[in-house]
């Protein structure tokens, strides 16, 4: 049955705070789950399981699936589609509130649009070694972003600090149930390793990037201390990450000074 078929015989109504948006076509699905390089022996989190259609695919690779879903009038639908799926668990929680995932795990994820900012933040925190997934375009347009582009800003910096990203597949927003307004993207993460706490370079740059038209002088102002030689003449957007490293180190040893 395909997903269409599940939405009216469960006559699942979107809900807008959620944004909810399901992948209807299953071949897209499958599109993804092929670049993902999923093998029998992994672990899988998928965030946002929504109608399953990421789901059913991921589940065929003979995978362990861990599929979350906040949603839960979503369950009926779900365990449904999924029964014959012994390698699957659902988990009917909020993701944002989850503290860890098996070992060695890989994201492979169509996100909530609404709130993919803090579910890109929680993939860097629990440590993902790989992640797949499908954002809508402008949001990976911003992840892919190379210093010097207006594009380029906290969200680039800050995933790229920890991942290496590229892009592996356009998606029409006609594969969706509704059309969203805009087209989405699906992009690869592979961990770098890198030992940099998150919750300090979240701090850093939300300060240099915080106002985008000033300077990093104007931006670091209560910090210049601490940047003696440095030429800070320039905006935030057009560092690259060996720069935006220098100095979050530099500001880091001040900033930890300064709270003892």
């Amino acid at each position: 049955m395909k997903t269409s078929d599940y939405l009216k015989k469960y006559n699942v109504k979107l809900k807008k705070h959620l944004g909810q948006v399901f992948l209807s076509d299953d071949r897209i699905a499958r599109k993804i789950v092929e670049l993902s390089n999923i093998s029998p022996t992994d672990t899988v989190v998928e965030i946002g399981a929504g109608a399953g259609t990421l789901t059913e695919e991921l589940a065929k690779t003979g995978a362990k699936v861990i599929a979350y879903e906040i949603d839960r009038d979503l369950e009926e639908l779900l365990r449904e589609r999924l029964a014959s799926y012994s390698n699957v668990e659902l988990r009917f929680e909020d993701f944002l509130k989850v503290e860890s995932v098996p070992p060695g795990a890989v994201c492979v994820s169509n996100l909530p649009y609404s709130i993919t900012g803090p579910l890109l933040e929680k993939i860097v925190r629990l440590g993902f070694p790989k992640a797949v997934i499908m954002v809508q375009k402008e949001v990976g347009d911003r992840i892919l972003s190379e210093s010097g582009k207006k594009t380029f800003g906290f969200l680039s910096a800050f995933v790229q600090t920890f991942y290496r990203v590229r892009k592996l597949l356009h998606v029409s927003k006609s594969h969706f149930v509704p059309n969203p307004e805009v087209d989405s993207v699906v992009i690869e993460l592979l961990r770098k390793d890198v030992s940099v706490d998150p919750n300090e370079l979240k701090e850093f740059l939300s300060i240099i990037f915080g106002k985008k038209r000033k300077t990093l002088k104007n931006n670091l102002k209560p910090f210049l201390h601490a940047f003696d030689g440095v030429d800070l003449s320039r905006r935030a957007e057009q560092l690259t990450l060996e720069e935006i490293a220098e100095l979050f180190e530099r500001w880091r040893k001040v900033r930890g000074c300064s709270r003892e």
